[in-house]
């Protein structure tokens, strides 16, 4: 397999990703058609929570924006807008632009070909698959504190697992890691396109600098591989960034991430 089939299902795995995850929310909306994929979930929060992704390149970037605008903005909220720095992309970061969006940041997409050697992970740290409601409420919980470092609100993060049995489907997997028996690191895994995706990695802040981000990265690596994968793949975090590239991820190309505004500006 190439590097350009490895980028292209890494992006038809983050697709997917996004149509899943908006379905664990109580409520939500996902509209899937003229070549955008638009969701909406349980919060008003724009990042990550509201958002559209072009799912047919040839989709004209200010039409797609228009309709993005008519959806979220029926709804008094902004939207988050993903966009590979890649040439079949190259339209859609000035067309967010000028339809007033801002760049929040870019994050690369990066690939593992082959498993982890297992080692043992830190001291008092056990790492548990996520099999049931409770677990998957601890997991909401570590990355609902996780993620406030980046400005999302806990809430708006924790509605993202409002649907425990759907969280729970077989072709994912969620792991819990507990440090001295309390919730303290998170990751998880979806099976798509014949690559396992690996999506919330996140430590609350009393446990970093641990390795507990590492040692979740390796169980939830290989249980990809494991699941078949012939890779591996993530949209890396500014914070998770340089861990996943010191155990030897690799990139493919960038995202750039937009934001882009309610009706009341």
């Amino acid at each position: 397999m190439g590097p350009d089939q490895e980028a292209l299902l890494g992006h038809l795995n983050l697709l997917e990703f996004v149509r899943e995850n908006a379905r664990w929310a109580r409520n939500h909306t996902v509209l899937d058609e003229g070549g955008a994929l638009m969701f909406a979930g349980d919060t008003d929060w724009p990042a990550f929570n509201n958002g559209v992704l072009r799912t047919d390149d040839r989709a004209d970037p200010a039409e797609l924006l228009g309709r993005a605008r008519e959806f979220f903005h029926a709804r008094g909220r902004g939207f988050s807008l993903w966009a590979r720095q890649l040439d079949v992309d190259a339209d859609l970061g000035p067309a967010a632009e000028a339809a007033g969006a801002g760049k929040l940041f870019d994050y690369p997409q990066m690939i593992r070909r082959d498993r982890f050697e297992e080692q043992p992970g830190p001291d008092g740290v056990e790492i548990r698959r996520v099999t049931d409601a409770a677990g998957v409420a601890d997991f909401a919980e570590i990355n609902a504190q996780a993620y406030t470092v980046y400005g999302s609100p806990a809430e708006a993060t924790a509605s993202n697992f409002g649907r425990p049995d759907r969280v729970l489907a077989p072709h994912n997997a969620a792991f819990a890691a507990y440090l001295d028996g309390q919730p303290a690191g998170a990751a998880m895994a979806l099976l798509s396109h014949g690559i396992a995706g690996i999506f919330w990695v996140g430590t609350v802040e009393a446990a970093r600098g641990k390795g507990i981000a590492e040692a979740c990265m390796r169980v939830v690596t290989n249980w990809g591989f494991d699941a078949g994968a012939p890779n591996v793949q993530l949209q890396a975090s500014p914070m998770g960034e340089p861990i996943y590239r010191r155990m030897g991820y690799e990139d493919l190309y960038r995202y750039d991430f937009y934001l882009c505004p309610g009706p009341d500006g």
